[in-house]
């Protein structure tokens, strides 16, 4: 894979995390918290998305605006769990913000710096995962009395497990294939962004059968 096809994925994932924004927003006093942290967490991408187009043709450094987000992201998304647990474990959920944010802003000040902040990124996959399997834990403890096709927050959730579990590994071993090896990364990036697409595209189901229960209720509440 070239570098030409990182782009084009690049390009794919950033129109994706905008259409997800989108989706999130519309009916925005009637949606649900959760689905509204999902949008800011994919807006903070945008943001860092928005820096690497503009920024590289003015010779900035482009990798500080990732590395915030992958500090403050996977903060947002824990709170997303938190309400989707019905506001349960919430001093579990706070210890691991704070530890979160303070090893991502310790990482990013200190160790890996201007460097592809691989430690930050593994070490939000990993709580990532866990939040996944207590929230399909608790789905089955609290069963929904629609199906689950018909839960966004199953959807959203698959989506979380499916990119961490898929780049967890990689991340794992990203700066030894970059620092050591000399890699450009190019080809491991592709993957990167191909897993991110996919679970971009589930977050979009997840936000589309939100949209639906909406317009559901809102009909049952007009019918005579």
């Amino acid at each position: 894979m070239t570098l030409e096809t990182y782009l084009l994925f690049f390009k794919i994932q950033t129109f994706l995390s905008v259409l997800i924004i989108i989706l999130s927003v519309v009916y925005f006093p009637k949606r649900q918290l959760e689905i509204k942290l999902v949008g800011l967490a994919f807006l903070m991408s945008v943001i860092a998305d928005t820096f690497i187009y503009t920024f590289p043709f003015h010779g900035k450094d482009i990798n500080i605006p990732p590395s915030i987000v992958s500090i403050v992201a996977p903060v947002i998304l824990f709170c997303m769990f938190y309400v989707a647990w019905r506001r349960r474990y919430g001093v579990f959920v706070l210890i691991v913000c704070i530890l979160q944010f303070l090893f991502g802003a310790c990482n990013f000040i200190f160790v890996q710096k201007n460097d592809i902040n691989s430690y930050t990124q593994t070490a939000s996959s990993i709580p990532l995962l866990l939040f996944c399997v207590i929230y399909f834990y608790r789905l089955l403890i609290d069963l929904p009395a629609q199906h689950l096709h018909k839960h966004p927050m199953f959807w959203i959730c698959t989506a979380i497990l499916i990119y961490n579990a898929g780049t967890l590994f990689l991340s794992i071993f990203t700066h030894y294939l970059v620092e050591v090896l000399a890699n450009d990364f190019v080809l491991y990036g592709n993957f990167t962004l191909i897993m991110a697409i996919i679970q971009q595209l589930v977050v979009l189901i997840g936000l589309w059968q939100d949209l639906r229960n909406i317009k559901s209720h809102s009909s049952s509440l007009s019918a005579p």
